[in-house]
């Protein structure tokens, strides 16, 4: 019977020493799952002010357009009421150059 208590003895400790590798392996996936939602959680946060500061950024962007919009509608509004007064220009000057025109024609005919 010494043998079989030596088995028994030996195989006792020897699941002692398997029940302690896996509680070290439990611990070590604890703490290697809660390292991994730690980072996971910081990626979250990182991302999230990432998208916050692109949300800004993209407000100020679109309000850069809506102003620029606003500056071209009164450019182009601007640029409608001088092509107006240039042709009105270019019609007088037009008139004036046919009055002188006759003018000088009449002035040959009486030379």
């Amino acid at each position: 019977m010494g043998s079989v208590e030596a088995l028994s003895s030996s195989g006792y400790k020897g699941g002692d020493s398997e029940m302690e590798e896996k509680k070290k392996k439990m611990l070590k996936n604890r703490e290697s799952a809660k390292r991994s939602r730690t980072r996971k959680q910081e990626q979250l946060l990182n991302v999230t002010n990432e998208v916050n500061d692109l949300q800004g950024v993209n407000k100020k962007l679109v309000e850069c357009i809506k102003a620029k919009e606003e500056a071209f509608i009164q450019t182009e509004a601007a640029n409608d009421i001088l092509r107006a007064q240039a042709k009105e220009l270019t019609d007088r000057l037009r008139f004036l150059n046919s009055i002188i025109q006759g003018t000088q024609d009449a002035k040959g005919l009486f030379l």
